[in-house]
Formats: structure tokens, C-alpha cells, sequence
């Protein structure tokens, strides 16, 4: 025997409501994606207009930075001199409508004279890491240093007078931050961490200005974020 229609009507209404429910979900789901989607790409946008400009004015001021990187309680990099800024963004395909992948700014600074830096031999490995990590420079081939180490306790080693500031912000559409990765930014070493992508907006890009220039002593609390030197 078959069902009257008046139950098979109530089962299938039942139905059509949890599809109906199933539905407006994937559709608030889609439209959640698409918003944070934006906002990503939107950060990044912003994030590039404004380096852009920066770079191009201070490519032009070279001003001097006042500010200090020390090594040591003796080598350190001072009297600075902005240098030769770049910004670049990649996006995610060569597509006209493609997603922002990322954006990446670096600033070459420059002190008036090579720095001298005096370690113990014993410290010679550790210190050959360092210099890596932080991108700085020395004068001579440091392998060919150490086959020529005399009978002493200590060795120096003669240092460009120049390094580079980095900063990249990489555009996380999985979770809607942006990931970011920056060297030499404080002082010599890395930082990395995540921002909320609404939060790149023009007046912390003008606090990352000042703090660039060396009008400001502080990086904007956003970006006080946790050393990592590994």
C-alpha cells in the first residue's frame, strides 16, 4: 500500500526545511570566505600603496636614522643613512583578478665606516652564524681567517658598513591574518608573528613610517611581537 499524500507531504516538508537550513549555511559560509578573502587582499593592497610611496620619498631624502644597532658593547652600526629602499608584491597567479600572495619591503642602511667586531676563537662558529642571520657583510673570507688563526685567544673581523631591513607580509587566506616576517627591524635578528588583516591600516603604516625614520622610538603595539634569532 502506498502513503497518502498528506504524510508524504509532512516527510518531504521536514526534508526541505533541513535542506533549506543546509543551504543558508553554505551560503554564510561562502559569504564569510569571500569577505575575509577580501580583507586579505585589501591589506596587502593598502600594505603596498603605502611602501610604495615611503620608499620612493625616502629614496629621494635619504635621510639619516637615528638610531643604534649594536653587536656588542663595542661594534655597533650608528650614524645611519637610508639607502637604496625596495617594495615588491607577487600575487597568486598571472591572472588579471589574481589574490595578492604577499608583499616585501627592504632598506639597505648605511654607517660611514666599516665596523670592527672582536670575539673569542671559541666563539668563531657561533659568531660566523650570527653575521648570516643578521646579513652582515665581512671584509674578508672568514674560512680563510680561520686556517690562518694565529696563537691567540681572540680574532677580528672587519664588517661592511651596511645591512638591510626587511619586512614581508604574507597574506594567510586560511585563517585571515597576515603573516608577518621582519629582519634587522628593532635591532639585528628576526621577528615574526600575525596581524589581523583590518588592522593594516593607515595610521599604523605611518607609525611603521616614523619608526623607520627614527622619529619614533617605538614600533606601533601592534607589531610588538616576539624575538625569534634561531
Amino acid at each position: 500500500m502506498s502513503q497518502s499524500n498528506g504524510s508524504m507531504s509532512s516527510f518531504l516538508s521536514e526534508l526541505a526545511g533541513e535542506a533549506t537550513q543546509k543551504l543558508e549555511a553554505q551560503r554564510a559560509q561562502q559569504q564569510n570566505r569571500q569577505m575575509m578573502t577580501q580583507s586579505v587582499n585589501a591589506a596587502l593592497d593598502r600594505t603596498f600603496q603605502f611602501f610604495n610611496l615611503l620608499t620612493k620619498h625616502l629614496n629621494a631624502l635619504e635621510p639619516e636614522i637615528p638610531r643604534v644597532y649594536a653587536l656588542d658593547g663595542k661594534a655597533h652600526f650608528s650614524q645611519l643613512k637610508w639607502k637604496r629602499g625596495m617594495v615588491e608584491y607577487r600575487k597568486q597567479s598571472l591572472a588579471d583578478n589574481a589574490l595578492l600572495d604577499h608583499v616585501f619591503f627592504q632598506v639597505r642602511l648605511t654607517a660611514p665606516e666599516p665596523v670592527m667586531l672582536t670575539r673569542r676563537w671559541d666563539r668563531f662558529d657561533e659568531t660566523k652564524k650570527e653575521l648570516s642571520v643578521f646579513g652582515l657583510k665581512p671584509l674578508e673570507d672568514m674560512d680563510d681567517l680561520w686556517r690562518s688563526r694565529p696563537q691567540k685567544d681572540t680574532f677580528q673581523v672587519c664588517l661592511e658598513p651596511e645591512f638591510l631591513i626587511a619586512m614581508h607580509f604574507q597574506g594567510n587566506y586560511e585563517d585571515g591574518n597576515i603573516d608577518l616576517g621582519f629582519r634587522n627591524l628593532k635591532g639585528f635578528g628576526a621577528m615574526k608573528g600575525k596581524l589581523k588583516s583590518e588592522l593594516l591600516q593607515p595610521g599604523l603604516f605611518d607609525e611603521v613610517g616614523r619608526f623607520l625614520m627614527g622619529r619614533s622610538l617605538a614600533l606601533p603595539q601592534e607589531l610588538q611581537l616576539a624575538h625569534d634569532f634561531s
